[in-house]
């Protein structure tokens, strides 16, 4: 009996001694413009608008197509030139024209939208290009390795910063950046490699998972700032970095004023296979 009264009289001294529950209330983060952009060599520029949303707003990764911008107006300037942009698909806006891009050259976005205005500013650095590539295809009765040896050779009298992008061919959906004649592409990789990793070159292999021998690649080497480097080392910890354009990227780095995200002009060095040839 004794045991069963101390037992009831700590349950109630425990139970006396929670705090009353706070109510909480939190105000989401205002949305802002979200920025995406790819150069595609001798072509055009692409900018992609997203807005962000907070995890209190109960948006998902579901509701993307909402999240894409429509109806803004995008230029970039350069050189004194302006390039006009069109909205190619929902939330994806192209140059009219041909946008040339030399080393040094410095671009100016500005993008508007829903009473919010963003800008932005990007120097183009110096192509770099794979000094090897290839890919290797291993065939077994029940598998099909597929690997991508390549090597770089580094400048070493700068700090560089590298990334390399590896793009599947798929005969449907929509992609930011086309690389394929017919057909879109899905990113199925990226790498990020800094020179204070290695000393003069640096050599590795490129294992593609979800890749088959009769599936056609496209494998890109970028020379990219240290900014966009740290963007992106942020964006691909948190998964596909395509994947995380609407959440919200507050702690991200970034380089847009006024909005998040990051306005890139990097020219990246291109090599297209079709597994089918190894």
């Amino acid at each position: 009996m004794r045991n069963y009264i101390f037992i009831l009289i700590s349950g109630l001294i425990v139970f006396s001694c929670r705090p009353k529950p706070i109510d909480l209330k939190v105000q989401p983060a205002e949305s802002k413009l979200v920025v995406f952009t790819q150069v595609v060599p001798d072509h055009v520029m692409l900018v992609t608008l997203t807005k962000s949303f907070s995890p209190l707003s109960g948006n998902t990764e579901e509701s993307l197509s909402s999240l894409l911008v429509s109806g803004a107006t995008v230029k970039v300037t350069s050189n004194n030139q302006v390039y006009d942009f069109y909205e190619l698909n929902p939330g994806v806006y192209a140059s009219y024209s041909v946008v040339s891009f030399q080393a040094g050259q410095v671009f100016e976005l500005t993008a508007s939208a829903d009473g919010q205005t963003i800008t932005s500013t990007s120097v183009m650095l110096d192509k770099v290009t794979f000094s090897a590539i290839t890919p290797r295809v291993e065939k077994f009765v029940a598998d099909t390795n597929i690997f991508v040896d390549y090597s770089i050779a580094d400048d070493p009298s700068r700090s560089n910063w590298y990334l390399i992008n590896v793009y599947k061919k798929q005969q449907v959906g929509t992609d930011f950046t086309n690389y394929f004649s017919n057909g879109s592409n899905v990113m199925s990789k990226s790498i990020l490699i800094s020179d204070k990793e290695f000393n003069g070159s640096y050599s590795s292999t490129i294992e593609l998972e979800n890749t088959f021998h009769n599936d056609s690649i496209a494998v890109t080497l970028s020379n990219i700032s240290e900014q966009y480097f740290n963007y992106l080392g942020f964006r691909i910890n948190n998964g596909s970095v395509l994947n995380q354009l609407n959440v919200e990227p507050i702690n991200y780095p970034t380089n847009i004023i006024n909005g998040y995200g990051f306005f890139n002009t990097h020219f990246p060095d291109i090599h297209f296979y079709d597994l089918k040839d190894y």
